[in-house]
């Protein structure tokens, strides 16, 4: 290190040393990836107007949550796992989100929470959901751990790297534990954090789908002669190739992109 101190050290947490490890193997996995843009005009005016009139804002990761789970109910090869030379092919749609929640420090960390069977659960229940858990507490070992496990976590970085690396290989490989720790779907949004600007998010590919919503961009369009605004969302999806052909792939990505275009599940915020 250089003599002059013009700099300051950070400590590289438990946490993130998890976080490292399983990011390098997930990002040995092949998945085909897929950008395109969705019009979601007409949701978003129904969600101002949702909260003009009853003092409610849904959750835009709630209802592509909803939404996506419609349309992997009807592709369900997309909600699955492969185990050895077979393929394990789950009926609950199992969801997880990334929510931004503060510790009891202060600090504010992300989060993964898994909505369980979203296919039953209407955007109120599942918006109401996310926000409960932005609203929790938690110690800072408690942000990839779950239950009693913290107490272990001292022991983690005196594993040897290979051997960690090893175990979340073979945890990857285990379709149940899989959707136990992390659900059969996952979703990153990146566009709370990106007002105004379009853009693509790439996430980690640990699961057979996985969505990223990034920026909104705005375009207009002539439509009856008329200029008319758009605002188009920016996805980029995840798939395992080994597990989806091109074509249901291309199938469930036009259903998802119709329900959303068409506002789904937002008439009637109850709907299931």
């Amino acid at each position: 290190m250089p003599k002059e101190k013009n700099y300051h050290v950070r400590k590289f947490s438990t946490n993130r040393l998890i976080l490292a490890d399983y990011n390098n193997v997930a990002a040995a996995f092949y998945r085909v990836s897929g950008l395109i843009e969705i019009d979601i005009t007409a949701a978003l005016a129904r969600m101002e107007e949702i909260k003009q009139k009853e003092n409610y804002k849904v959750s835009m990761t709630a209802w592509v949550a909803k939404c996506l789970a419609q349309a992997v109910i009807e592709n369900k090869h997309l909600n699955s796992y492969r185990k050895g030379r077979k393929i394990i092919v789950f009926d609950d749609v199992d969801i997880s989100v990334v929510v931004e929640i503060t510790t009891k420090s202060g600090k504010k960390v992300p989060f993964n929470h898994v909505i369980r069977k979203v296919e039953t659960k209407s955007v109120k229940e599942i918006t109401d959901e996310i926000r409960a858990v932005q609203q929790r507490k938690i110690d800072e070992l408690e942000q990839l751990t779950r239950d009693n496990s913290t107490k272990y976590m001292w022991f983690y970085p005196l594993l040897p790297r290979f051997f960690r690396r090893f175990v979340i290989r073979r945890m990857l490989k285990n379709p149940f534990r899989l959707k136990k720790l992390i659900g059969t779907v996952g979703i990153t949004s990146l566009g709370m954090f990106v007002k105004g600007q379009g853009g693509w998010a790439v996430p980690f590919a640990d699961k057979t789908l996985n969505v990223a919503l990034g920026g909104i961009r705005e375009q207009a369009i002539l439509r009856d002669g008329k200029a008319v605004e758009q605002k188009l969302l920016c996805v980029t999806f995840l798939v395992d190739h080994d597990i989806v052909d091109g074509a249901p792939a291309a199938r469930f990505i036009a259903r998802l992109s119709k329900l959303m275009t068409g506002a789904a599940y937002l008439k009637d915020l109850t709907e299931k």
